[in-house]
């Protein structure tokens, strides 16, 4: 199979027909090949929590949202059949999940054991659109065949639901119920309303993207540094002009570098290699898949700064093996236009590839060959040192705006890099390329500054990989856990104004109150509590207790998250209960911490502002809960609606839930307040105290609208946070300012309006203003991000009113 099919990159296989496929975005799909039904509107219009939503349908393919979960048949086949309660779960999801699409006119057509997919949500099913033309009736018959199957025979099934599915089996398709009477039936089964059938083992699927960053983000700097060198070489152009994979020897890979750098390559591809992102063998190596190219953004990035030399370089390498291999020949060496080509490449167009051995010994052969034939020319040398630094010389002297040139884009790259994480120093770094030379990529790179919606930054400087991290309600104050020390740092001044030790047992997640006083800390089965408020002497200097009273950290109560996995801890908005989840294992509860007793006991539920109203998920038994009042309200139209992804607006009278359409905000009787949902859809949500914006994050990225007109003002790439969670975001009381918790314990500080300009000005006025606000790279900065440089003061001196 080619590497694209559509608009696609294609992935690993995921069985059959169908393969893992990313957009031009990098945006992760499920693909399969095959001829869709001729009406495909009907497709369209299926919307469910249980069914994965069709998203383009062409001549001879169909892509869908792609679903991370375990298969039923893989469940079945190495943990054996389900059994009771389960098996009520299996059969509602899947009910519910045909309903709604033969409701929106479609069958599925290929619904079966494989079609199932078992996620932390709940089962799903998938291949909608994929199978042969069928009838409702054909589904029926096949959901009856599932659940037999899940049981491990008809026989095995308890009364009630073995009548269901002898109904769905009958040899009469006009005699067998529609998927809504089987639904109804089995909400009549208190089973079928318990919980959620969730997948027998842990689910770790990230994309490719996530994958890679991850196997990046363990290696060493060293190791770090050569990736681009690597994957770089790998990648050519088709006869279209795009992007595709080559394959390379591996002493290309090699060649011309010292023992230390040639074994950090080896250990690149090993790491590469296991996760199955390269494939090699003992003489060459190419990329595993081709969607790699576009789903990990960092290699997106590489290659945009690299693309227009990738086909020189090409040329350049093959040249250079065949000039080796051949004994070094005069006749094999580049000459004239092409010499001069690869040559203006390795002087100014290279950002993340250093020249082999070989390939700066066949260039310097070049040149030394054209002096020997009385060419004048520029002639150019590029050294190998700890970065890309190109050197141009003309043969009666330097030529010193070339040497700017090519660190100015340099300086370029590493802003683009560096902004995630530190907007700062990114501007600064910006700054510092347009003024070495004003070249394309340095303007981008102030345009970018210019709009950054980010104000500053801030990142524990303790932080590991294990570290936990928490932010308080303010956004003002980060606590950190690492190697059994808690701190809690001024997140504006980045002071350190708090530590203490931590518990004995391993914590497994921490959370801040919405008071700011109590910082709560799950252990594996115990939870703790430090009281942050005491005296400044004690709370510099906190130790440890067990007992109940003190400045320390002490034992709050006997419960914890005993299963490993990704764990969550977070206070209700009024600060009466603490909630904890190991998504992994199911595993969920809530402390009542005024009566010291468990609260909402096997529900998924979530509470409004001032701990007063409580969403009770629970199918179309689902209620909203008066805790005041002690009044009840049905609420069926949150059956469908997911209890991770809803937040309550600052009054308690609407909520928000982010579903398959955008976001969308309700009232209270379920009506939806807003004539287009908010887009694109986003995933952990909270509104700014005067309910004015909404955020919404993910693993890596952080999105504010503006709610009365559904303005999207911000939407920024942020650090990606570990094990898939989402990033953290707490509005500022003023609801201008909102703060964002990302990867390794980073902090941005973010206008809810979006700040800064919203399209860059003049390049000359962004780096005066950066200057004036930020100055430029101190000494210090410049040696660590531009070592190949003399330092150098490039800020112009303030003016100075004439007398």
């Amino acid at each position: 199979m080619d590497d694209r099919l559509g608009g696609y990159w294609l992935g690993i296989r995921l069985g059959g027909r169908t393969v893992e496929a990313y957009d031009e975005s990098g945006l992760r799909r499920a693909l399969t090949q095959c001829v869709p039904p001729e009406d495909t509107e009907p497709l369209r219009r299926v919307r469910s929590l249980h069914v994965a939503a069709v998203v383009e349908v062409a001549a001879t393919y169909l892509t869908s949202e792609y679903v991370e979960g375990h298969s039923l048949r893989q469940a079945v086949e190495t943990r054996g059949p389900y059994s009771a309660d389960d098996l009520y779960r299996l059969a509602a999801a899947t009910a519910t999940a045909l309903a709604a699409i033969h409701e929106a006119g479609a069958v599925h057509g290929a619904l079966d054991p494989g079609a199932v997919l078992l996620t932390d949500a709940g089962p799903r099913l998938v291949g909608l659109g994929t199978g042969d033309a069928c009838g409702p009736a054909d589904d029926v018959r096949a959901w009856g065949r599932l659940l037999a199957f899940a049981a491990g025979g008809l026989a095995e099934l308890d009364l009630a639901l073995a009548d269901l599915v002898t109904a769905a089996l009958h040899a009469d398709p006009e005699r067998r119920p529609g998927a809504r009477q089987l639904l109804m039936s089995l909400l009549d089964q208190p089973q079928s309303q318990q919980g959620r059938l969730l997948p027998p083992e842990p689910v770790h699927d990230p994309p490719l993207g996530t994958r890679a960053e991850q196997l990046y983000a363990a290696l060493s700097r060293a190791e770090q540094e050569l990736v681009p060198e690597v994957l770089l070489r790998l990648v050519g152009m088709d006869e279209r002009g795009d992007d595709t994979r080559v394959t390379v020897p591996r002493a290309e890979l090699v060649a011309g570098r010292t023992p230390e750098q040639a074994a950090a390559i080896e250990r690149v591809l090993e790491v590469y290699g296991e996760a199955g992102l390269l494939t090699r063998d003992e003489e060459s190596v190419t990329m595993g898949c081709g969607a790699l190219l576009r789903a990990w953004p960092r290699l997106h990035e590489w290659l945009d700064a690299e693309r227009d030399g990738l086909a020189v370089h090409r040329e350049l390498a093959r040249a250079a093996r065949r000039w080796e291999s051949g004994g070094r020949r005069e006749a094999d060496l580049f000459h004239d236009g092409t010499l001069d080509r690869a040559l203006a490449w390795a002087a100014t167009g290279r950002r993340h590839v250093t020249l082999g051995g070989d390939e700066q010994a066949f260039l310097d052969a070049g040149l030394t060959s054209g002096r020997r034939r009385g060419r004048r020319r520029w002639i150019v040398a590029a050294a190998v040192a700890v970065a890309v630094l190109a050197v141009a010389i003309w043969q009666y002297g330097t030529a010193q705006g070339q040497v700017d040139e090519a660190m100015a884009r340099v300086a370029a790259t590493r802003a683009e890099t560096i902004r995630p994480s530190d907007p700062v120093l990114a501007r600064k770094l910006s700054f510092t390329s347009w003024a070495l030379a004003p070249v394309p990529e340095a303007e981008r790179q102030l345009a970018k500054s210019d709009t950054d919606p980010v104000s500053g930054s801030f990142t524990d400087p303790t932080a590991t990989e294990r570290s936990l991290h928490t932010l308080s309600a303010d956004g003002r104050k980060l606590a950190a856990l690492t190697d059994g020390v808690l701190r809690i740092f001024d997140t504006l001044t980045g002071e350190q104004i708090a530590t203490t030790p931590g518990p004995p047992e391993k914590i497994r997640a921490i959370a801040w109150s919405s008071l700011e006083r109590d910082l709560a800390l799950v252990g594996i089965e115990r939870t703790y509590f430090w009281d942050t408020t005491f005296r400044e002497g004690t709370f510099r200097e906190g130790t440890f207790r067990e007992g109940t009273s003190g400045g320390g950290v002490k034992v709050k109560f006997a419960r914890g998250l005993s299963q490993p996995g990704r764990h969550a801890a977070w206070f209700s908005p009024g600060g009466a209960f603490l909630f904890a989840e190991g998504s992994e294992y199911g595993e969920r509860w809530a402390w009542n911490l005024g009566l010291d007793e468990e609260a909402f006991a096997g529900r998924f539920v979530v509470v409004g502002p001032d701990d007063r109203r409580v969403l009770e998920f629970d199918g179309r038994r689902s209620v909203i809960d008066d805790l005041h009042t002690g009044r009840v309200t049905p609420a069926p139209w949150l059956e469908r609606m997911p209890p991770d992804y809803t937040a309550f607006g600052p009054d308690g009278s609407r909520v928000a839930i982010a579903g398959e359409d955008g976001v969308q905000l309700y009232d209270l009787t379920g009506v939806p307040t807003l004539s287009t949902p908010l887009q694109p859809a986003s995933g952990t949500l909270r509104f700014s105290p005067d309910g004015k914006y909404l955020a919404g994050t993910d693993s890596d990225r952080v999105r504010v609208w503006r709610v009365a007109s559904g303005t999207l003002t911000v939407d920024r790439q942020v650090p990606l946070a570990g094990g898939d969670r989402p990033v953290q975001a707490v509005f500022d009381q003023s609801s201008a300012g909102i703060w964002v918790l990302a990867g390794r314990g980073t902090v941005l500080s973010i206008a809810a309006d979006g700040g800064r300009r919203a399209a860059p000005v003049a390049a000359a006025r962004s780096a005066e203003a950066i200057c004036a606000d930020s100055g430029g790279l101190s000494r210090e900065e410049w040696a660590r991000h531009l070592p190949e440089l003399p330092f150098r003061d490039l800020c112009p001196p303030p003016r100075t009113a004439p007398r």
